[in-house]
């Protein structure tokens, strides 16, 4: 099923065509809460309809296959052969997708909390557990994963997000909680952030970490030195921003019942939305990939946006011709 939704442009014009991928459910009712892509497949945590594979070659994506997983789905990460979900009351999930089109799970770990979502770095995966903070699993053997380390967080763990030795934690209203991770086992918080009133997700750009704050928009926060975190820009958004990734020189952000925000973040200090468009449902989460936006969301699943004018974005190539 195809559709075009209108772009609504804010002081640049930016030309997006949306395809609308509605894997095999109606379009009407099908949860999409997480998206992650690797080589021509995307990875649809589809709520309690568990884990969705869908084919991104053809102009229209094509679901492949679903996994049923116990507990709702909520958060995805796949790295080589495995999609890691992040799966409610039923801890981590970890799915084989050497073959796409016939995925199962392989391991699971229950977690102490719900299961939000899951990053993977190395021989670990982190585990952003609600109200019981931050899990480290480790994931060497995907069949016995095992948690390695629990760290209690002040609020309820969102989003998880590493970068380099440091797990950066959207903690609701504990704002954004930096945790070191060098010695895996002996993960220990180091800084906080209270200025995100309603933290829930964050990504790492650089020196600094963008935090959607839910009905506070994002907040640009210099980490150049984790251990002293400072606030150095912010923009509201007109929507409940939940999801962010970075594509370029903007930042792709979920804005719940407002679609997508296209966010200039050249100059942290100086943030700007730069242009907007709709979605036909709640817009949940987005990960950015070439010049393509995959956008998980309430009521449509899986949105799939092409940037085609790239003199607009002044940035280098990559974009479709």
């Amino acid at each position: 099923m195809t559709r075009r939704l209108s772009l609504v442009v804010i002081g640049a014009t930016i030309f997006v065509n949306m395809m609308l991928a509605t894997t095999g459910a109606g379009a009407e009712d099908l949860p999409g809460s997480d998206v992650f892509v690797i080589g021509q497949h995307a990875y649809l945590a589809g709520g309690s309809r568990g884990l969705y594979v869908v084919d991104i070659r053809p102009a229209n994506p094509k679901q492949v296959a679903v996994v049923q997983t116990p507990g709702e789905a909520n958060g995805v990460f796949a790295a080589g052969s495995f999609a890691y979900v992040a799966a409610g009351s039923a801890g981590l999930q970890i799915i084989g997708i050497r073959n796409p089109a016939s995925p199962s799970i392989i391991g699971s770990v229950d977690t102490p909390g719900n299961a939000r979502n899951v990053v993977v770095f190395g021989n670990y995966a982190c585990v952003a557990d609600a109200q019981a903070g931050l899990q480290v699993i480790n994931i060497r053997d995907a069949e016995r994963p095992r948690i390695m380390a629990s760290i209690d967080t002040p609020g309820e763990a969102y989003h998880v997000h590493v970068a380099a030795n440091h797990a950066y934690v959207a903690d609701g209203r504990g704002g954004l909680q930096i945790i070191n991770i060098r010695r895996p086992a002996e993960p220990r918080i180091v800084a906080s952030v209270r200025a995100p009133r309603e933290a829930r997700a964050v990504h790492v750009i650089s020196d600094h970490a963008y935090v959607a704050d839910y009905s506070n928009g994002i907040h640009a926060i210099d980490i150049s030195n984790p251990d002293r975190p400072r606030v150095v820009g912010s923009v509201d958004t007109p929507g409940e921003a939940q999801g962010i990734y970075p594509l370029y020189n903007l930042l792709f952000v979920a804005d719940g019942s407002r679609g997508v925000q296209l966010i200039n973040v050249r100059d942290p200090k100086s943030l700007r939305i730069v242009a907007a468009y709709a979605t036909p449902g709640e817009s949940r989460n987005v990960y950015g990939l070439a010049s393509k936006a995959f956008v998980a969301g309430l009521g449509f699943g899986l949105g799939v946006f092409d940037v085609i004018d790239r003199s607009s974005l002044n940035t280098p190539g990559h974009f479709l011709n």
